[in-house]
């Protein structure tokens, strides 16, 4: 992780540039709301370090002290855990990591922002907002979290090796920076005894790359007790929620929606307070999910098809997902929640939000703005930039959309995730070579070592439900596929 120049001077230098133009009677310029969230969720920081970042020096140490746990360096650990890594950067960081000087120790903590979750890429494109689909962030916290109680992780064993990282890579030390580690070590036990991880994970759930357990992070920074069914969720495209009323795949996250943002953070163990305080910062996240558009399908359609696929969508989809520009029709939805005994996919994300949970969230600060409130379903979502959003179903269940389109039965029951999987423009989703198993089911052939089995036998991963697919003819789920690229 060599640094070449220290990252907190370029901000610093930008912040001095409006102050020099007025001094020399330049014109003055603000960055617009949109501007500045978006600083936020790709590069910077939502300025808690002590609560949610860990010294830069440490963590460099950490990760190189516990190679079999945590890669030994940064592109091992990258891959690792899913995590895409930014060789254009200055400072070398991975995709997601901001680097932060605190004011008061002097020392460089880095720290996670949106685009640690919400940032992908297809065919070496990127793609800002789309959800990840290779992050392992439970297997991440796991790994931090048996590094962190192991009998070596002490001040004795950390110190002089962060010590000398902090040398080898020109970032701050001295008596403050050794105050400020030895706490931050403190700090890192006392999560570890509470099965958690430096960026709020649970020690003891495994959701897979391209999925969290948010809710279970929720209930244990609450104290409540983490039981079956567990929450296994794909990460969002954050761009549909400029149509959302709410957040959550089940619309009960309620209330102010740019507060709402600040609840990773909480889970990541962010004083409620300071969320309050910093509430300017997620209103101009939130203006920039607002001004966040998806990207447009890279290959060509079939207009005459498209056409086609559009009066089907119409009269057979438009009424739960909404409809979109084109011709006359400026587009128009309205968030419905599906009840369950309707949609039929799997229960379990829905019935992991607890009474105690809606209780616990209920109480504090941060209740003003933001609550929980149980439904009874889930959101059938805003379908833009839909073609580059697979696997689909809110727990990523149905590897592309022809298998989403087709009746449930005939969906494959085993595919393969993560790092190492191409993406099928044509099928719409994770590329995969079909099979059949010794039961007629299909199922997804392997294409790199660094892929993950999904088996939608196991609890939280069942691919039924949405059976739109027995509605329609081949002929017709055709031509709603190219359709549906357009969007």
């Amino acid at each position: 992780m060599r640094r070449a120049w220290p990252r907190w001077l370029a901000p610093a230098v930008l912040m001095a540039l409006p102050a020099c133009s007025a001094l020399f009677g330049g014109p003055q310029e603000k960055a617009s709301p949109a501007a500045r969230g978006a600083a936020y969720f790709h590069d910077g920081d939502f300025g808690s370090p002590h609560q949610t970042g860990v010294p830069y020096a440490l963590a460099v140490a950490t990760i190189e002290h516990y190679p079999d746990a945590l890669g030994g360096d940064r592109d091992r650990f990258c891959e690792k855990f899913g995590i895409a890594s930014r060789p254009d950067r200055p400072d070398s960081l991975p995709k997601g990591f901001a680097l932060r000087r605190d004011g008061i120790t002097g020392l460089d903590f880095v720290m996670t922002n949106c685009s640690f979750c919400h940032n992908s890429e297809i065919q070496g494109r990127d793609i800002p907002g789309l959800g990840s689909r290779t992050l392992r962030l439970n297997a991440l916290n796991r790994a931090v979290i048996d590094v962190v109680t192991c009998g070596d992780f002490n001040e004795k064993t950390m110190l002089p090796l962060a010590r000398e990282a902090a040398k080898r890579h020109h970032t701050p030390w001295g008596w403050r920076g050794a105050w400020a580690t030895k706490v931050a070590i403190r700090r890192l036990k006392q999560r570890a005894g509470q099965s958690l991880g430096s960026l709020g994970g649970m020690k003891d759930l495994e959701s897979g790359p391209g999925r969290n357990s948010a809710i279970e992070f929720a209930k244990t920074v609450s104290k409540i007790p983490i039981t079956a069914p567990y929450s296994y969720s794909k990460y969002p495209a954050v761009w549909v929620y400029g149509k959302r009323a709410t957040f959550g795949y089940d619309a009960s996250i309620v209330g102010d929606r740019a507060m709402a943002l600040s609840a990773v953070e909480i889970n990541k163990g962010m004083p409620p307070k300071d969320v309050v305080k910093r509430r300017e910062q997620w209103e101009d996240v939130y203006a920039y999910l607002l001004a966040l558009e998806p990207p447009p399908y890279p290959s060509a359609v079939d207009s005459a098809l498209a056409d086609r696929g559009h009066a089907v969508f119409v009269a057979h989809c438009s009424g739960c997902h909404g409809t979109y520009a084109r011709g006359g029709d400026p587009g128009r939805y309205e968030e419905k929640v599906v009840p369950l005994a309707t949609i039929h996919t799997d229960p379990d994300r829905l019935h992991s939000v607890t009474p105690d949970l809606v209780e616990a969230r209920r109480k504090g600060p941060v209740a003003r703005y933001v609550h929980i409130e149980p439904t009874n379903g889930y959101v059938a979502p805003p379908l833009d930039g839909i073609w580059c959003r697979g696997p689909y179903l809110h727990n990523g269940s149905v590897p592309t959309l022809v298998d989403l389109l087709a009746p449930p039965s005939e969906r494959p029951v085993v595919f393969y995730v993560g790092a190492g999987t191409d993406y099928d423009l044509e099928r719409v989703g994770l590329a995969y070579t079909a099979d059949v198993d010794s039961a007629g089911h299909r199922v997804g052939g392997r294409a790199s070592p660094r892929q993950y089995v999904f088996d939608t036998a196991l609890p939280g991963n069942s691919n039924g439900g949405h059976d739109i697919g027995a509605w329609l003819t081949p002929v017709e789920r055709r031509a709603v596929l190219e359709y549906l690229k357009q969007l």
